[in-house]
C-alpha cells in the first residue's frame, strides 16, 4: 500500500510518516518546492514537490497512490484570504487530484474549531474543506474520513500551545479573558498521530468524522498553572473581563504577535473544546493519555 502525506515535512507530518512506515505502509510526501525540512524525513520516504494551491503541480504525486492523508494547511495568518486560498482551495485541489488519479481513500485533517458557535476565518476554511471532501464521496465515490484534532501538545508540535505557554511564563503577572474558564481536552502529538494513521487505514472509518482529543478536560487557567509549575515559576493570573478583551484585542500582541489576528487570539478563550472520543476509541482503538498527567 502506498500512502501520500500532504504537508508531510511538518512536525506532525514527519511523525505520521514514521508511524505509517512502522505499520508496513509505503510513504510518499508532498511538500512545497524548496522545503529544506524534507531532508529530515526518513530515507524510505519518497518526496514530491508541489503547492496545494496549484493543481497542476500536484498530479504526479498522486499517481499510484492508495490513500491520501491531507495535512497541508496554515494555522496562523493575518494575510487576507490566505486561509480560504490554502486551506479550503488547497483541499479542493487535493480532492480533485485524488479523484483524477483514481485514489480510493482520503483522510482529511480538519480542526475541532469547526464546531465553535462562531467560526474564525481559519475555522471557516477547514469547514469548507470538509464539504469538498464529503462532496467527492457523494459525486465520485471517494472513500473519505475526517478527523478533528483538539489542541496539540508535545513532540515539537502544537504552535498554539507553545505561544500560550510562552505568554504565561513571560511576565510575573498575566491576564486571562474570562478568567481562563473555557475547557479543553488537549491531545498529545504521539496519540494524535496514531489516531490519524489508524483512521486512514481502517475500513470501519470510511464516511465518518472523528474527534481526536486527549483523555482529560482542563481549563485554560489550570493549563497555565501546570506550565508555570513545570517551569518553576509562580506568576499571578488576573481575570480579564470579556468586554475589555474584545475591545482592546490585547491578546493579539501578548500571545501571538504579528501572525495572529485578534479574532484568532480570543477564539480559544471563548469556547469549550471537549468532544467525546468514544467513536474513535471503538473504531480505531484510540485510547489517548493526557499531556497533563505527568
Amino acid at each position: 500500500m502506498l500512502a501520500l502525506v500532504t504537508g508531510g515535512a511538518g512536525v506532525v507530518g514527519k511523525a505520521l510518516c514514521r508511524e505509517l512506515l512502522q505499520r508496513g505502509v509505503c510513504v510518499r510526501v508532498l511538500t512545497l518546492p524548496g522545503d529544506t525540512l524534507a531532508k529530515s524525513l526518513p530515507p524510505e520516504v519518497e518526496v514530491f514537490y508541489g503547492d496545494v494551491t496549484d493543481l497542476s503541480s500536484l498530479k504526479s504525486a498522486f499517481q499510484g497512490v492508495d490513500v491520501v492523508y491531507h495535512l497541508a494547511a496554515i494555522l496562523l495568518s493575518t494575510q487576507k484570504g490566505s486561509f480560504d486560498r490554502i486551506n479550503a482551495g488547497g483541499t479542493r485541489n487535493v480532492v480533485d487530484a485524488a479523484v483524477e488519479a483514481g485514489v480510493s481513500r482520503l483522510l482529511y485533517v480538519s480542526s475541532i474549531s469547526v464546531t465553535y458557535p462562531v467560526l474564525t476565518e481559519y475555522g471557516q476554511s477547514k469547514l469548507k474543506g470538509e464539504d469538498f471532501v464529503r462532496r467527492a464521496g457523494e459525486e465520485h465515490g471517494l472513500k473519505w474520513t475526517i478527523v478533528r484534532p483538539t489542541l496539540v501538545i508535545g513532540d515539537g508540535g502544537g504552535i498554539e500551545f507553545r505561544m500560550y505557554a510562552n505568554y504565561v511564563k513571560r511576565f510575573p503577572v498575566y491576564f486571562l479573558p474570562g478568567g481562563g474558564k473555557s475547557l479543553k481536552k488537549p491531545v498529545r502529538s504521539v496519540d494524535l498521530v496514531k489516531g490519524i494513521a489508524a483512521a486512514g487505514l481502517s475500513e470501519h472509518s470510511v464516511g465518518k468524522t472523528y474527534s481526536l482529543a486527549g483523555s482529560r478536560e482542563i481549563s485554560m487557567a489550570e493549563m497555565a498553572k501546570f506550565v508555570l509549575k513545570k517551569s518553576g515559576k509562580n506568576h499571578l493570573m488576573i481575570p480579564l473581563p470579556w468586554w475589555i478583551s474584545r475591545k482592546l484585542a490585547v491578546l493579539k500582541g501578548w500571545i501571538g504577535g504579528k501572525p495572529v489576528t485578534a479574532e484568532q487570539a480570543l477564539a480559544g478563550f471563548l469556547y469549550d473544546a471537549v468532544p467525546s472520543i468514544d467513536q474513535a476509541s471503538h473504531d480505531l482503538d484510540y485510547y489517548p493519555a493526557s499531556p497533563f498527567d505527568d
